[in-house]
């Protein structure tokens, strides 16, 4: 049934049953609950945001995966036949963990991919229309801060992966990341203690916090060890193969080679792994290579590579614990936590002293 058709039925305009569903206050009481009353017996489609109205529960909670390009750039995943989701090393885990974890609850889990502006403000169409009882956004950049602080305000409850923890002094929402910057200081006195001083890196996309703060903790950890980063050693990537690929061209094109490169994820490594022997080179003889994120490829590149993990399972499920504890009760809650990484050794780095 259409809202035209309900609307007919009941003597109302389609405008007034948007404004019930969406809880307007300027409906009278007595047309409020005919409209409610009408979306039960007729069994019109949002009748989940009438049972919310009444106080009821629906059990649904989203997971909203943001990789927004600037705009006016379209994104390549809808001009191509790639995918942002399968198979890939970090959205995967995160998605198959809260659906599983929600599932356990009792819960079902709603997935959303945001690859535009246009499509993060649909999302708030999500909460408009009460389909869900709270979210977990993922991989948030500076420019789309606003709309979700938007929804905290709001008294949505929110749950964030990959957002900076500083916005929340601000509001109460549930911040929980990966300790990168700790990850990456292991990365880099793991290198040094076999011996390595020009160490170059290549980077993720820096807007997102991940990348950031694995660069902060790189940079960090040669100044305490008393090294500079050689500009020609630095490649900006955005986590992605080609630009892993595209990095190591870069790098090693420098008259002054490093003897080790740090790639701030395991899906760039695969990229540095195929530039390297295309220009004739071997891992670890000749360069050593350093990952992050321990996917599920890293144990079976040749040779192994060494990486820093990041349970991205665990973090995925203690963000929907979090939230769905906070819809059960009822209540907003501003929470914090960071998940440890651990450096993983395998086979792709190289003691020279």
């Amino acid at each position: 049934m259409r809202s035209e058709d309900l609307a007919k039925l009941i003597g109302v305009s389609r405008s007034t049953i948007t404004r019930v569903i969406n809880n307007y206050p300027d409906i009278p009481q007595a047309t409020r609950d005919k409209v409610l009353k009408a979306i039960e017996e007729y069994n019109y489609a949002p009748n989940a945001s009438a049972r919310k109205l009444a106080g009821a529960t629906n059990k649904m909670i989203a997971i909203i995966v943001l990789d927004v390009k600037d705009d006016g750039v379209t994104h390549h995943v809808k001009t191509t036949d790639d995918t942002l989701i399968y198979n890939n090393p970090f959205f995967s885990p995160v998605i198959n963990a809260v659906s599983d974890q929600a599932n356990k609850m009792d819960y079902y889990a709603l997935i959303s991919i945001a690859y535009s502006k246009e499509d993060l403000k649909k999302v708030e169409s999500i909460f408009n229309q009460k389909m869900i009882e709270g979210a977990i956004f993922v991989g948030t950049q500076e420019a789309e801060n606003e709309l979700i602080f938007k929804l905290i305000k709001q008294n949505h409850k929110i749950a964030l992966i990959d957002t900076n923890e500083i916005y929340s002094k601000k509001h109460d929402a549930i911040y929980i990341n990966p300790d990168n910057f700790e990850g990456s200081v292991k990365a880099i006195n793991y290198l040094v203690e076999l011996g390595h001083k020009n160490i170059g890196i290549i980077t993720g996309n820096l807007n997102k916090l991940s990348a950031q703060e694995r660069l902060d903790g790189f940079k960090e950890t040669l100044s305490r060890h008393g090294l500079v980063l050689n500009c020609d050693h630095f490649y900006h990537g955005d986590f992605t193969e080609n630009s892993g690929y595209d990095g190591v061209n870069h790098i090693l094109r420098a008259h002054s080679k490093p003897t080790a490169i740090f790639v701030s994820n395991d899906t760039m490594a695969i990229g540095a792994y195929k530039a390297i022997a295309e220009i004739g080179l071997k891992i670890p003889e000749d360069i050593s290579i350093i990952g992050f994120d321990n996917s599920f490829i890293s144990s079976y590149l040749t040779p192994p590579l060494t990486t820093v993990d990041i349970s991205f399972a665990d973090i995925a499920k203690r963000a929907t614990t979090l939230l769905i504890d906070s819809v059960e009760n009822n209540k907003k809650v501003g929470i914090v936590e960071k998940i440890h990484a651990t450096l993983i050794e395998r086979e792709s780095c190289k003691r020279i002293n």
